[in-house]
């Protein structure tokens, strides 16, 4: 509410966004004090009635559904971006919350500007205290209620904020947010380090000499955080050969360089005629590279192009080629070796496998059919 009031004053054209997950007595108190306000303001409000199925943390759900009706209510009102009320004791609880887990974030603490779903997320409020909040809307008059589950010690971050932030003295929270602004420094140095490191990386093991580059490069290519200890784990099992798996991506340790790839499944795509565009994992095309190219007859299709298969082969000039032993000899690591495409044709033979070519059979000056994975 001091946040909404704060912006009507400041002469914003404002939407008003408020989400009543119905989970205690005061919601729909909450939700009149809102519906109030705007009404005597003239604002655009809109309020969503979210329904939890469980099976899921309460928590984590609830953010998205509200962030996401967030950024629904602003691509629909072409809004500059997405204005929220977190405060400084969120921005410490925040902070702790992350170190009590030990968590390795993009940032520490809450950002004064954010982004989620490519829209701007801005936290106007983070130098106010929660004290300063009450204070503005007693003294503007502006109606204001108590989340009564706030009181209670059921989630982690309450506990925090009850047994630790609470108890501070103005001079603790000051020293609290130095240590969260030297943190984010200390990261951002790291980082920039590990992005430098990787520029110029040509995946060998070897050269990673901070686990915090390895951090960098799983993140680049996952999206994701891994902490400390995870990727000190990580360092020591990619010493050897081995594969390891990352939930939607698998990362190969393989003759002393790294692979990171995204899980797909298998590909099969069926072909009645000679059709040029773009499909899964690879390319059709009327021109291209002489070993890109396969000479098709009617008699061919249907043709498949789908993921390789233990035992496939193919016939060439100089004998007929396993594609195992094609991986072997060109050192193609696991993960990028079970995502390998083939051309099979209507007699199940396989007729062009790409960075090979075509078979001795398919082979001619002028190919009528590109293949590029």
């Amino acid at each position: 509410m001091a946040l909404l009031d704060w912006m009507v004053t400041k002469g914003c054209s404002v939407v008003v966004a408020h989400v009543n997950y119905q989970k205690r007595e005061s919601a729909f108190r909450d939700e009149n004090l809102v519906r109030t306000y705007c009404q005597k303001k003239n604002i655009p409000c809109f309020v969503k009635y979210p329904q939890y199925s469980g099976g899921q943390n309460f928590q984590a759900w609830a953010r998205q559904v509200r962030y996401d009706f967030f950024v629904e209510l602003a691509q629909r009102f072409e809004a500059q971006g997405i204005y929220v009320a977190h405060q400084r004791e969120d921005h410490l609880e925040t902070y702790l919350f992350q170190k009590q887990r030990k968590m390795l974030c993009e940032h520490y603490g809450l950002k004064a500007v954010s982004a989620y779903r490519g829209i701007p997320v801005y936290r106007p409020l983070l130098d106010w205290s929660k004290k300063d909040c009450v204070d503005y809307c007693q003294r503007n008059k502006i109606e204001f209620g108590i989340d009564e589950s706030n009181q209670s010690d059921q989630y982690a971050r309450n506990r925090i904020r009850h047994h630790r932030i609470d108890g501070m003295s103005e001079k603790q929270k000051e020293e609290l947010l130095r240590e969260i602004e030297a943190d984010n420094q200390e990261w951002k140095e790291k980082k920039n380090s590990a992005k430098i490191f990787l520029e110029n990386w040509d995946q060998t093991i070897s050269a990673i000499s901070h686990w915090y580059w390895l951090e960098e490069y799983l993140y680049q290519k996952t999206g994701q955080r891994h902490g400390k200890k995870e990727c000190l784990n990580l360092l020591e099992q990619i010493q050897t050969d081995c594969l390891i798996d990352l939930k939607d991506y698998e990362m190969e340790s393989f003759q002393s360089k790294l692979w990171i790839v995204k899980k797909q499944a298998p590909v099969k795509v069926v072909l009645s005629q000679i059709e040029y565009g773009s499909y899964p994992g690879f390319t059709l095309s009327p021109v291209g590279k002489t070993i890109e190219g396969v000479s098709v007859s009617p008699a061919d299709f249907p043709l498949t192009i789908r993921t390789v298969r233990q035992g496939d082969r193919i016939a060439l000039r100089y004998g007929t080629k396993k594609l195992s032993r094609f991986f072997i000899d060109r050192k193609i690591p696991k993960v990028i070796r079970k995502n390998w495409l083939v051309m099979e044709n209507a007699s199940g033979r396989i007729i062009f496998v790409p960075q090979i070519g075509c078979d001795v059979q398919h082979f001619s000056a002028q190919p009528n059919l590109f293949m590029l994975q």
